[in-house]
């Protein structure tokens, strides 16, 4: 129905504006086969045997273009204000070295090169190459990055010390809700459909809110397929520790205007074998993982709907080294979570500025069997995202961005066991940031307000183990960051950040009550 609304939108507006040309190298040969992508259209196209790319039913203002070709620099360019018909031709010079990322997680998706944050970017591919079995297990390869494990699969992300609700997660654009205050379960996210990772250090709470106190973890899904073509492949992993595989096949195809994108993926492991040869029981696990897409961009909007299954069969290792197995099926105590992730990326473009508008809806469904396929906790927790930001036109060299962002979070329970009670969570924040630009420097600054109520349901008998106590309690938050950013020389850049953070509690925290089994303590 939304996207209904935005195609019926979209007949007031009008643009039909294109672009074209050619890419050649230093000797000014022309260059088939390159890579030109248009990220904030999710739209890309290949250059043909004379070097010559063309991109039609583009919208108003600017545009970035990315051209990208193994074996030499990448290129970004930028269209300040498009017109009916441009030309942009391209030389890519020969290099060895890593090119400069846009970075999408910032408010402004700026170059590396130009961005006031030091943000790390990885690709998944580069991670995977690493030979790590799981994502998790990649991410903490990257300096600064690390991670708390209590199983092959189970694993939190930790940024300078900080875990749990103190890091945020994205994927597909939407922030990743999965009780992520328990340490007997991982990031509900596979690594196959996931183009890069990028890391944010410190506090980011003006850009995400008030969980964001240690860094964020924003993960940029697969790439649509370029223009008029189709693609599918298949890869097949063996893991000798876990005598585990990881089976992925994918499928995507585009048109000028639609593209749709397909993956599965299948991993599956027995207990990993530690350095005296014997193996560590019950810490196998399987795993099932669906992603698909489709999008639809013209000269007024874009917009892209994305959904990802995840399903995840996990042994809970509690007697250490005892009976030994090859065995794949799980033992008891195990895991069960399901995932599901959905969500709406829309751009709509107007002359000199433009709205994003991204909603994401979020079930996770965890289970803990003790010594049964009955469910002695059961939780089910459902999220309702929403992130709103209007780009201003730009003004001289100022450009500003107003934002809305929020989140509605139930909890429930139908387990005999309680870790937390039954709950509604709300989170609201209004933020406004601006970016002033001039020869190799930058400044940036930005202002937000949060709110927070969290209320849930007495539970249990007073006095008696077991006893949550009724809640409705708010906490509002002031947050603001100043960087700078300049280039001193031609191999030294210099940031200066200086920024405010504050996290409001969670449910987990505020509802307390006993011996945390999760944790022994």
């Amino acid at each position: 129905m939304i996207l209904a609304l935005i195609l019926g939108f979209s007949g007031l507006l009008s643009a039909q504006n294109s672009v074209s040309g050619t890419v050649s190298d230093l000797q000014n040969q022309p260059m088939p086969g390159v890579s030109v992508y248009a990220p904030e259209l999710h739209k890309g196209t290949t250059t043909d045997v004379n070097g010559k790319y063309e991109f039609t039913n583009l919208p108003n203002g600017s545009l970035r273009l990315s051209f990208t070709f193994v074996g030499y620099t990448t290129q970004n360019k930028t269209i300040a204000k498009l017109l009916k018909e441009n030309t942009l031709d391209v030389t890519l010079p020969e290099s060895i070295f890593e090119m400069d990322e846009v970075i999408v997680s910032t408010p402004f998706n700026k170059l590396q090169s130009q961005n006031v944050m030091k943000v790390e970017h990885e690709s998944i591919k580069t991670l995977q190459q690493k030979g790590t079995s799981t994502l998790i297990e990649g991410l903490a390869t990257i300096p600064g990055v690390s991670q708390i494990s209590t199983g092959t699969s189970i694993g939190k992300p930790v940024i300078r010390g900080l875990s749990g609700n103190r890091v945020l997660v994205y994927s597909q654009g939407v922030r990743i809700e999965n009780q992520q205050f328990g340490d007997e379960h991982g990031l509900g996210l596979n690594d196959a459909g996931i183009e890069s990772v990028e890391v944010i250090k410190g506090p980011a709470s003006l850009l995400y809110g008030s969980d964001a106190l240690g860094g964020v973890l924003y993960f940029n899904p697969e790439k649509f397929a370029d223009a008029n073509t189709f693609k599918a492949n298949f890869s097949q992993k063996y893991f000798t520790n876990t005598q585990g595989s990881n089976s992925s096949i994918g499928l995507k195809t585009s048109t000028d205007n639609w593209k749709f994108l397909a993956r599965g993926s299948f991993n599956t492991h027995s207990d990993y074998k530690i350095a005296d040869g014997d193996r560590v029981t019950n810490s196998r696990y399987n795993e099932t993982d669906f992603k698909t897409g489709i999008g639809y961009s013209n000269s007024n909007f874009s917009s892209v709907l994305r959904y990802n299954y995840n399903k995840l069969d996990i042994g809970i290792p509690e007697d250490g080294i005892a009976e030994q197995s090859s065995s794949k099926d799980t033992q008891f105590p195990r895991q069960g979570i399901f995932n599901h992730l959905l969500s709406l990326n829309n751009v709509i473009f107007f002359e000199n500025s433009k709205l994003d508008v991204d909603l994401g809806y979020i079930s996770n469904d965890r289970s803990e069997f003790e010594d049964s396929n009955v469910a002695s906790l059961h939780m089910k927790l459902n999220t309702l995202n929403y992130n709103v930001k209007y780009h201003f036109p730009k003004f001289g060299k100022i450009e500003t961005i107003l934002g809305v962002q929020g989140m509605h979070q139930t909890n429930t329970n139908s387990g005999e066991e309680y870790l937390i009670p039954d709950a509604t969570t709300n989170d609201f924040g209004v933020f406004g940031t601006a970016n002033y630009e001039w020869n190799n420097s930058v400044i940036q600054a930005g202002l937000r307000f949060d709110n927070r109520n969290v209320s849930s349901e007495a539970h249990g008998i007073v006095d008696e183990e077991g006893y949550f106590q009724a809640l409705d309690r708010s906490f509002d938050s002031f947050n603001a960051s100043l960087g700078y950013k300049t280039k001193l020389a031609e191999p030294l850049t210099l940031r200066l950040n200086v920024a405010t953070g504050f996290r409001a509690p969670n449910l987990a925290e505020l509802t307390s009550n006993g011996v945390h089994e999760g944790t022994n303590r």
